[in-house]
């Protein structure tokens, strides 16, 4: 007899709360009808610290299985799951996991979502999601107008400026899904943008560069003076109000489209956007609060502008879009930390579109251009953020138009969301705003001939990435990104594929035990590492390996 097939395996929500039952669904079946042992098992790096089992009869339709977990109510922290599936065959195994938080904002698995035509496939497109960890998405361009988001008959199905159809039936049905599986709905809100039939009507809400020229991205949507008391202001405020109480959102994701950073407004006054923005965020955040408590906002700087001014701003997270020329994985991980410095405990969300997979000729490596997406996901998750990259579907994001998002293969997602869960896991080692990032001392790293292997603690092509932090507990950790083979550090250029990193060894001086894990090793186990002498073997892995001190 063949073991029982495991088809799914995840927590009910991504994420839960500290003392609340984590709910575990699986599906599983098998050849004939049998009576199977499932165990299901919560870990903490390697350490069993949860588990519950249950026999029940498994068939040839897949029978759904739920275990109730009862975790540690320490908030912030990733646990690793293990379903085990035991009959007198051999047994089947999955893995997965679940974060523990007091809410999405501690840990924002950020996605963006951009069909609304269909209720029933906006719904499935959102329970699918949690599959993947995400706990927030973006609702792009659900809106009638950028300047006005409801239709002026307010129809529930319209085409949107750009000819797609929406349905407010499947917008509804996609935030409740979302709702349903502890996915939070941020709605897209351009802060200055509206298309040219506004701006005909309303000349005085335009803003213009020095020549006297009305600003707008490429004519399609014109900006507008977000001056405090301005009319476009108030009609933005009003906008978002109205978008977050019909439908439920759960906050808007405010967007800018980087330049301008000056411009003048319509009477001569000139305005910086810097100066402007931590104002309207943090009003757009007391009207929507007001309206409905507990509402957030996200803010959009684009090409980094204007960090510094918005970081004091009332955004729930700090959210950084980049595009070249910061295109090198070295100005991904400057950003990183420029942000994660002013952060003060929040999270930092990395918007950086896999350019490669656009337009593909048919003859082109698609496995270079997919080969760059896991490699800048790794690269940002080890400098401590969130890589926004994923639409649903299972689509990647490759352009600032997110309906133009690229599907995944199988093979391709599975790479990926092995990546995303690993992160879920160990969240607390990676993300916890009270790292302490530090110059690594006392490393050495030989191949197996016991030469020295080159490394930097910028990403280089050619070298091993390495970053090294300390945890709140006084625990070391230590970040290892293979370049070696890689022809540049490009995120805008496609790459190798990822080969195993074999037969390294770790000296790391005052380190008594270590254990180590990649996402692509062991399903993302951590194992515990022999030491021999003053060092350890270590194991063989792809792209990115994570050592810490235990």
């Amino acid at each position: 007899m063949n073991p029982p097939s495991i088809q799914g395996f995840g927590p009910a929500r991504p994420w839960y709360r500290p003392g609340e039952d984590v709910i575990v669904v699986a599906r599983v079946r098998a050849d004939e009808p049998v009576v199977a042992h499932v165990t299901l098992t919560a870990l903490d790096l390697d350490h069993e610290v949860a588990s519950a089992s249950l026999e029940q009869e498994i068939g040839l339709d897949a029978e759904q299985v739920e275990l109730t977990l009862s975790l540690p109510s320490a908030p912030r922290r990733g646990y690793g799951l293990r379903l085990d599936v035991a009959t007198a065959a051999d047994p089947a195994t999955a893995r997965s996991a679940v974060e523990v938080l007091e809410g999405w904002w501690q840990s924002p698995r950020h996605a963006a979502v951009t069909e609304y035509a269909d209720a029933g496939g906006a719904a499935c497109a959102m329970r699918d999601l949690a599959g993947w960890q995400v706990n927030v998405v973006q609702h792009y361009d659900w809106m009638w107008r950028h300047y006005r988001y409801r239709p002026p008959d307010d129809a529930e199905l319209f085409e949107d400026v750009l000819g797609r159809t929406v349905s407010h039936e499947a917008l509804r049905a996609s935030i409740a899904a979302g709702h349903e599986a502890g996915i939070a709905a941020m709605a897209y809100g351009a802060v200055y943008g509206a298309e040219p039939e506004h701006v005909k009507r309303h000349p005085d809400d335009r803003v213009f560069d020095e020549d006297g020229e009305p600003l707008s991205l490429g004519g399609t949507f014109y900006i507008n003076d977000i001056r405090p008391g301005s009319a476009w202001r108030t009609r933005l405020l009003g906008e978002y109000v109205d978008g977050v109480a019909s439908f439920g959102f759960d906050g808007i994701h405010m967007d800018t489209y980087g330049p301008p950073h000056t411009a003048v407004a319509a009477d001569g006054e000139p305005i910086a956007f810097a100066e402007l923005y931590p104002g309207l965020i943090e009003e757009a955040a007391a009207a929507l609060d007001q309206a409905v408590p507990g509402t957030r906002v996200l803010f959009n700087c684009v090409e980094g502008f204007p960090l510094e001014s918005v970081a004091s701003a009332p955004a729930v997270a700090l959210y950084l879009e980049l595009w070249p020329p910061d295109d090198s994985l070295g100005d991904v991980v400057r950003w990183i930390d420029r942000a994660r410095a002013v952060a003060d405990g929040r999270q930092v969300v990395m918007a950086a579109y896999g350019t490669t997979l656009k337009d593909l000729e048919p003859d082109a490596d698609r496995a270079a251009a997919f080969a760059v997406i896991p490699l800048l996901g790794s690269v940002i998750a080890a400098a401590g953020a969130y890589h926004h990259t994923l639409a649903e579907d299972d689509r990647l994001l490759v352009e600032g138009y997110y309906p133009a998002a690229v599907a995944m293969t199988a093979a391709e997602s599975d790479e990926l969301r092995a990546l995303w869960r690993f992160t879920a896991r160990y969240v607390h080692l990676l993300s916890d705003p009270r790292l302490r990032v530090d110059e690594p001392t006392g490393l050495a790293i030989r191949d197996h001939a016991g030469r020295d292997v080159p490394w930097s603690t910028e990403p280089e092509a050619g070298s091993l990435w390495i970053r090294t932090s300390m945890s709140p507990d006084g625990r070391r950790i230590l970040h290892l990104l293979d370049l070696r083979d890689q022809p540049d550090a490009d995120w805008t250029k496609p790459k190798r594929v990822a080969m195993p990193a074999t037969g390294l060894r770790l000296d790391w001086e005052g380190v008594e035990a270590v254990a180590a894990m990649s996402p692509w090793t062991r399903e993302g186990d951590a194992t515990e590492l022999e030491r021999d002498g003053t060092g350890w073997a270590l194991p063989s892995f792809r792209r990115w390996l994570v050592a810490v001190e235990r």
